[in-house]
């Protein structure tokens, strides 16, 4: 008889030392996000490309993000690792090793911050511009111990998947 009180004590003092799951406590990398654009002709031609005659002068290329105008420039190298830090670069362009397409990258922007009605617009130098429109919510399933992202974007008011996006400039 004095074993099994002697459990059922241990059983209940390990109920009882239990914590409720606090959203605070979880220590987890949010890797940081960024907007992508590619850009193409009516022909389905890369105008990012500097080797494309028909190409946009990056010189002339601007993003204002926050009131702030960001210049475009020519490759940053970046070194990858495996911390999830947010690095802004402001508005560049990269070639995308895998397929050759080259693109504009405006960021990093933090990827645990939330993000309501948020605006790139991006000047290409010749009168025209796009605006970029997104929304981005970090949320939390403490029931499951793992976060998800909702996410809403839109290119000059037209709602798109994600933020990879692609244009066709004439």
């Amino acid at each position: 008889m004095r074993i099994k009180y002697l459990l059922l004590g241990i059983m209940a003092l390990g109920l009882l030392s239990c914590e409720k799951f606090d959203e605070g406590d979880f220590d987890t990398d949010v890797p940081p996000f960024m907007v992508n654009l590619s850009v193409f002709d009516a022909k389905g031609v890369d105008i990012l490309n500097p080797e494309n005659s028909n190409s946009i002068p990056l010189s002339g290329v601007k993003a204002l993000y926050k009131g702030v105008e960001y210049e475009c420039n020519a490759e940053l190298a970046t070194i990858g690792t495996k911390i999830c830090s947010v690095s802004f670069y402001g508005l560049r362009t990269m070639q995308n090793p895998r397929n050759g397409v080259y693109y504009l990258q405006f960021g990093e922007l933090n990827g645990i911050d939330n993000y309501s009605n948020e605006e790139v617009t991006i000047f290409w130098g010749d009168g025209t511009s796009d605006k970029i429109k997104f929304n981005r919510e970090l949320k939390w399933n403490s029931r499951k111990g793992y976060h998800y992202i909702q996410q809403e974007w839109f290119l000059n008011g037209t709602k798109i998947p994600n933020n990879y996006i692609s244009l066709i400039k004439n």
